[in-house]
């Protein structure tokens, strides 16, 4: 169900009134009528304003306050569905598992987009015209029958008739509800179709354009990573989709390059693992927000497993498939956090991970299967007296002298512990400080890998455009489209370095070790004023290359140096390569040192900076 024009036609009395019902002042209420009710309004005839004029209804477009007053509006619509179900005129939907107490769902409303819940049956479906009509009349807000649609569940009284007493449109499963499929299974290709579309078509126009490799880094990043975030925060992603984005020919593996810049990767979201992240949120929400309609409505169809934190695993066929998805993370989840105890009638007091970071059964494996309830609650290990309480975890038997040790160990750890009266346990997120979940928190605990170390600060410079950091990039992980490289990948051509003319062609070789790229190494070291023994390969060079022995004042262009070097001698060898032209070793000097000259004035912050002026400036430590 839509509503028609949902700012412009919302009466103002009714609003006032719905605030006061709701228990708003009446100082507050004479504050949103001045702001909504003091508008003025002019009409352009032949391009002038013709004079100003007051409204007498409806809200602001573009107004911060008026999404908020409007749903004031739209309380009153659900006030009146609630009491349609109450009073047994539309019945709304039960939800509920075998043998629990069922919640009946009458509609759901996001804004003016709502959803409403009844029997196929023509005098529900009357009773639903005629509070349409009610709601227009206190209101003046009109449901938009040419956007509503009615949908039949199963079978029942031909749609025709149904839809002919509403006067609205005859809708089908599967339809889109707030950008979201419904009625659709997660995994078919329906559904994720859709969203590779969207990313074809944005690729399409990208590939009109001529964009260097860090231009497209910066696009993808900022754009193709987030558009299917939506989708991800509730669909688990099948293998058929991530496989359909991400399994392609990479110079670079492609589990390298979703690792962050430090650990040697591109920063890019690996999308299987970004799912897991953004459903974690879902996990977090259902432990901590006790009073939301659709933990409730979760809760009520499968029920809550021990201690309430998550709901059970259901294994039969009226499981829904996205709920059942979302659960199997939860063990993956609940490593990652632990219990805070307040009273300790919701955390096991062996199983669950409360004391330290590790689970008492996992720490006291003896003393567990000693106990004589494995599944007992912290509160049941607490024993109370007079002054406060201790810790007595019982056993069923009397313990061997040479497991008082452990009893004596275990105690210890328990001692900075306490069981606080009338609080509640509480879900505390380990990845972040604060203990609250974040989705990023998350996706770098479960993207965390092993620590190699990576020249990523001498690469990822803010002082060196990204183009040439991203040829940086490649070059320290030896994946340059050099000849040797191409020879791998099947190619028949002669293997020569194109400045020598003696030795092949290598990563290693073109911008290290050849003699005509030497020079250039020795001019910056001598424009510096350091002795460097150069390394076996450009990623040991970079790791080593810090600023710390050169001096504050010129730490930033001995960073960029090598960044803007092998990027001269790169573009060099494609001219060679491709264009057939070689400068000399002059020319190639001057090239380099009026580049780096160019791209040095932004963080000097003297655009006219000349090249003599910037060998000066290098010469005054």
């Amino acid at each position: 169900m839509d509503i028609e024009k949902v700012f412009d036609h919302v009466n103002w009395d009714f609003l006032m009134e719905v605030m006061s019902k709701m228990g708003f002042g009446h100082r507050w209420i004479s504050w949103m009528k001045w702001c909504y009710s003091t508008a003025t309004f002019s009409i352009l005839i032949n391009g002038s304003p013709s004079g100003f004029f007051r409204s007498s209804r409806g809200l602001r477009q573009g107004d911060p306050l008026s999404p908020y007053l409007f749903l004031f509006a739209m309380e009153a619509l659900s006030q009146l569905l609630s009491c349609a179900k109450n009073g047994g005129f539309i019945s709304g939907f039960r939800v509920g598992g075998r043998g629990r107490e069922g919640l009946t769902v009458s509609h759901l409303l996001f804004a003016d987009d709502t959803l409403i819940f009844c029997d196929a049956n023509v005098d529900q479906l009357q009773y639903l015209s005629w509070t349409f009509m009610w709601f227009e009349a206190i209101s003046g807000l009109k449901v938009n029958l040419s956007k509503t649609e009615a949908i039949l569940v199963g079978e029942g009284i031909p749609m025709e008739t149904l839809a002919s007493v509403l006067g609205c449109k005859i809708g089908s499963l599967p339809t889109t509800y707030l950008g979201l499929p419904l009625g659709a299974p997660y995994k078919s290709t329906r559904v994720w179709d859709a969203m590779e579309e969207r990313f074809r078509k944005r690729l399409s126009l990208w590939k009109r354009q001529y964009l260097s490799k860090g231009g497209r880094l910066t696009l993808l990043q900022s754009t193709l990573s987030s558009l299917p975030t939506y989708f991800l925060s509730l669909f688990v992603i099948p293998k058929r989709g991530g496989g359909a984005l991400e399994n392609k020919p990479h110079l670079v593996s492609w589990k390298v390059i979703c690792t962050t810049k430090n650990d040697g990767g591109l920063g890019i979201r690996k999308l299987a693992t970004f799912n897991k992240a953004l459903l974690g949120k879902w996990l977090w929400r259902f432990a901590n927000e006790n009073d939301s309609l659709w933990k409730q409505i979760i809760s009520s169809k499968y029920g809550l497993q021990d201690g309430g934190w998550c709901y059970k695993v259901v294994r039969d066929r009226y499981e829904v498939g996205v709920w059942k998805a979302i659960r199997n993370g939860w063990e993956n989840f609940q490593s990652h956090s632990r219990f805070i105890v307040g009273d300790g009638t919701r955390v096991k007091f062996w199983k669950d991970l409360w004391c330290e970071n590790h689970s008492l059964e996992e720490v006291f494996p003896t003393l567990f299967n000693l106990s004589i309830n494995k599944e007992s609650w912290v509160t049941e290990a607490w024993e109370e007296d007079g002054v406060g309480g201790s810790w007595g975890p019982r056993f069923n038997r009397h313990l061997n002298d040479w497991e008082v040790g452990e009893v004596e160990s275990l105690l210890g750890k328990l001692l900075p512990m306490t069981i606080r009266r009338g609080v509640d346990d509480s879900l505390q997120w380990k990845e972040n400080k604060n203990g609250t979940f974040s989705v990023k928190s998350f996706y770098s605990s479960l993207s965390r890998g092993i620590n190699s170390p990576f020249p990523a600060s001498s690469i990822w410079t803010p002082w060196v455009p990204i183009r040439a950091s991203f040829f940086g990039w490649e070059a320290a992980w030896s994946r340059l489209l050099t000849t040797d490289r191409l020879k791998r990948f099947g190619w028949s051509i002669p293997n020569r370095c194109f400045f020598c003319k003696i030795e092949e062609e290598s990563t290693g070789h073109l911008l290290l070790f050849c003699e005509k790229v030497r020079m250039l190494w020795l001019l910056i070291f001598s424009l510096f004023g350091v002795q460097w023994v150069m390394h076996s390969s450009v990623k040991r060079n970079l790791l080593g290359w810090h600023g710390s022995f050169v001096g504050k004042k010129m730490e930033k262009a001995w960073r960029a140096a090598p960044i803007y070097l092998m990027w001269t001698i790169w573009k060099e060898r494609n001219r060679r390569t491709f264009d057939d032209i070689e400068r000399n070793d002059q020319d190639i000097k001057s090239i380099f040192l009026y580049t780096f000259v160019n791209w040095a004035r932004v963080y000097i912050k003297d655009h006219t900076l000349s090249l003599i002026d910037f060998v000066d400036w290098l010469a005054t430590k």
